[in-house]
């Protein structure tokens, strides 16, 4: 019969795990144990370990008690699963007995037996050798996709930072964590071991990490921006964006990202460079920016209050025909019930922010506070601090009662568009 040792050591093989970092999870988990007892369990020279430690080490080998100590279990059975580690507790505590001390114990266990109306346990003969246990499949409280998402993620906080598997493991110590099986979704870091890593990766901004922890912690399924390809701040002002029931936005250097056309998208990419969305190319910023607009759009959505500058109409950033779509786009949009479309005119107007172009997302529950997003030179910055997103509101108020009325923005769109059309 496979002993705890063996088992012990072919699942901390299958699941890429050391020992080092086996005592670390159990002592993070509040049961400290040492390095040094793990290797002696799985060399066998401890046989005794407490219930406690049994179902530590299965949880962080994600298998059951039974499977650990040599009996397996029914699915799904955690009555008989507990009954076993019992058993097997006892079984350990024996170990090392004398056979007279054994025959004693096995009296007081039929004694216990007859008293619970139990028969006899039967005596103990030699049992054939079953092939080698296989590992069973993991379980864990985070579903395979998820563990995907955070690895990947993980790999591209990681390389963001622009350091190595081996630098990652020896700044947190030895046995701490294993990169390669947490980004590849084979082990699933606890969420302070994430912690860590964001610390070390640099992510200090609260919505990123709390966007990338909600992952750890299984709040959450994945969603198509958690994927390296998506810097951390976009796919948490994407997340924030996608619970929004109101968003506001300003931009006063050109047409609204949400409410561009294709071809204009690529156009104030190209001028403004797809390193401003994370991208290394204009084509896959672009993917983002329609991306983004579908997920806003779907259904019945948001509702989207824009205001953007007059002037932005009379710039040229791509031939006319692309400056006319994008005009006949935003008089379809403006005459939607759930956009309020505003320009800030160029003559003479009342009020002109010292800022960037900036988003501020409204949620539905009141408990949910208001997050804004400054739209920097180099990312999307975002705004927690209650005084801080007042300060935003106070100016997308202010701006509000200097612009256009819902006519006049019409009859704005289709002057430019005439103007533009006449060549």
């Amino acid at each position: 019969m496979a002993t705890i040792a063996d088992r012990l050591d072919l699942a901390l093989r299958e699941r890429g795990l050391s020992g080092a970092q086996v005592a670390a999870e159990l002592t993070e988990a509040g049961i400290p144990i040492t390095r040094a007892y793990v290797s002696q369990l799985r060399t066998g020279k401890q046989t005794n370990p407490t219930l406690q430690v049994l179902r530590a080490l299965a949880s962080c080998l994600q298998v059951s008690v039974g499977w650990l100590v040599g009996e397996e279990t029914p699915a799904g059975s955690a009555a008989v699963d507990d009954l076993q580690a019992r058993a097997a507790a006892v079984g350990a505590a024996a170990s090392g007995l004398s056979d007279g001390s054994l025959a004693v114990l096995r009296g007081v266990i039929d004694l216990a037996r007859r008293a619970e109306g139990l028969a006899e346990s039967p005596e103990a003969g030699p049992r054939p050798a079953p092939e080698a246990p296989a590992v069973p499949a993991a379980r864990t409280t985070l579903a395979p996709p998820v563990r995907a998402a955070l690895g990947e993620r993980l790999r591209g906080l990681r390389e963001a930072a622009g350091l190595t598997a081996e630098q990652v493991e020896s700044a947190l110590g030895r046995g701490t964590v294993r990169v390669e099986a947490a980004e590849t979704g084979r082990a699933a870091p606890a969420p302070a071991l994430v912690e860590r890593l964001l610390d070390l990766y640099g992510v200090t901004a609260l919505p990123a990490r709390e966007h990338v922890l909600s992952l750890a912690r299984g709040e959450r399924e994945p969603a198509w921006w958690d994927t390296r390809a998506v810097p951390v701040w976009l796919a948490t002002a994407f997340a924030l964006e996608q619970r929004a029931s109101v968003i506001r936005v300003y931009d006063p250097r050109t047409v609204p990202a949400l409410l561009q056309t294709e071809a204009y998208a690529r156009a104030a990419i190209g001028v403004a460079g797809p390193a401003t969305l994370g991208q290394g190319s204009v084509e896959a910023a672009v993917r983002l920016v329609l991306a983004r607009q579908e997920m806003v759009f779907a259904g019945r959505g948001p509702v989207v209050w824009a205001i953007m500058d007059e002037g932005v109409l009379l710039r040229s950033i791509a031939e006319p025909a692309v400056h006319l779509a994008q005009l006949d786009s935003l008089i379809d949009l403006a005459k939607r019930p759930g956009v309020s479309l505003h320009l800030l005119p160029l003559d003479d107007p009342a009020y002109l922010p010292r800022t960037e172009p900036f988003t501020l997302w409204r949620y539905a529950e009141a408990f949910e506070p208001d997050v804004a997003c400054a739209h920097t030179v180099e990312r999307d910055e975002l705004i927690t601090e209650p005084g801080a997103v007042e300060a935003y509101h106070q100016a997308f108020a202010k701006l509000s009662v200097t612009t256009t009325t819902r006519e006049e923005t019409l009859d704005l769109l289709n002057t430019h568009r005439d103007r533009i059309a006449r060549g």
